[in-house]
C-alpha cells in the first residue's frame, strides 16, 4: 500500500484489508462491524481483478458521455492500485497512482433505497449524474482534502446554506444561499462547489463555486466557463476538472 496512504491515516488504527489474506469474515465482522460481505469480498480479489473490477464498475453505474468515458480510461491507466482500509473515521477504497504521492478515498456506496431516502430528505433539484456517484462512492476525496460530502453531510450542509443570514453576489447581483446545494468543500475552507437551481443546462443542474468569505458564486454566464471560472454544467464535467492530474 502507499506510504502516502498509511501516513494518511497514522493517527488512527487501520486496517489494510486488502493486504490481510489470512482475515476472515467472522473476524472481519468483529474488527470492522460497518464492513459489508460484499466490501469484504472486494478486498479478497487479486490487486489487477479488483482495479478492473472497480473501473468496470464506473463504467456502470455512471451515464454513458463519451468525454466522461474516455477521462475513466485514462485515469484508471494511471491507478497503480485499488486497495481497501478499514479506519477509525471510516472503511475506504484507496486509489494510488503510478509515480506520485496523490490518491483518492471513497466510502462505501448507498443502495438504491438509501439514494430515495437522500432525495427525500433535501429539497432541491438533485442531478441525476449525482445521484448516480453515490452508487460508487458516499463519501470521495483526495487525500487531505474535505472532498465530495457523504450524503449524512450533504444534508447537514445543504439545512445550513438554507439558514445563512446573508446574500452571495453574482456579478452584480445578488442572490438567496437557497439556491444553491453544496456537494464539495476545499480543504475545510469556506469554499464550496455548489448546485445553482437557477442554472439548468440541458435540462440538468449547473455547478458554481461559492466562497462565503467573500460572500460571491462563480458567474457562469461567462463565454470562459470550465476551469478558470470553476463554472461546470453538470456534476461529472467537474468531477473530471477533480480527479485530473495536477500538472
Amino acid at each position: 500500500m502507499q506510504e502516502q496512504i498509511v501516513q494518511y491515516f497514522k493517527n488512527e488504527k487501520m486496517i489494510p484489508l486488502s493486504e490481510s489474506p489470512n482475515l476472515k469474515w467472522e473476524e472481519a465482522q468483529k474488527e470492522v462491524p460497518r464492513l459489508t460481505k460484499g466490501w469484504f469480498e472486494l478486498s479478497r480479489l487479486e490487486p489487477s481483478i479488483r482495479l478492473e473490477f472497480i473501473r468496470d464498475y464506473w463504467f456502470n453505474a455512471l451515464p454513458y458521455i463519451p468525454t466522461f468515458r474516455g477521462f475513466i480510461d485514462r485515469f484508471f491507466a494511471k491507478v497503480e492500485e485499488v486497495g481497501m482500509v478499514a479506519a477509525t473515521s471510516g472503511i475506504f477504497l484507496t486509489y494510488s497512482l503510478i509515480g506520485r504521492s496523490e490518491f483518492f478515498l471513497g466510502g462505501p456506496p448507498l443502495i438504491d433505497d438509501e439514494i430515495e431516502t437522500l432525495k427525500g430528505q433535501i429539497d432541491f433539484p438533485l442531478p441525476e449524474d449525482f445521484l448516480k456517484f453515490f452508487r460508487i462512492h458516499n463519501g470521495f476525496f483526495k487525500g487531505g482534502d474535505t472532498g465530495i460530502f457523504s450524503s449524512g453531510v450533504l444534508v447537514e450542509e445543504a439545512q445550513r446554506f438554507k439558514e445563512l443570514e446573508t446574500s452571495l453576489r453574482l456579478g452584480n447581483e445578488k442572490i438567496a444561499p437557497d439556491l444553491l446545494l453544496p456537494f464539495y468543500r476545499s480543504f475545510g475552507l469556506d469554499v464550496y462547489q455548489c448546485f445553482y437551481s437557477d442554472w439548468y443546462p440541458d435540462g440538468g443542474v449547473g455547478n458554481v463555486l461559492c466562497s462565503l468569505s467573500e460572500g460571491t458564486i462563480s458567474d457562469y454566464r461567462t463565454h470562459e466557463k470550465g476551469r478558470d471560472y470553476l463554472a461546470f454544467s453538470s456534476f461529472l464535467d467537474w468531477l473530471i476538472f477533480y480527479m485530473e492530474e495536477v500538472k
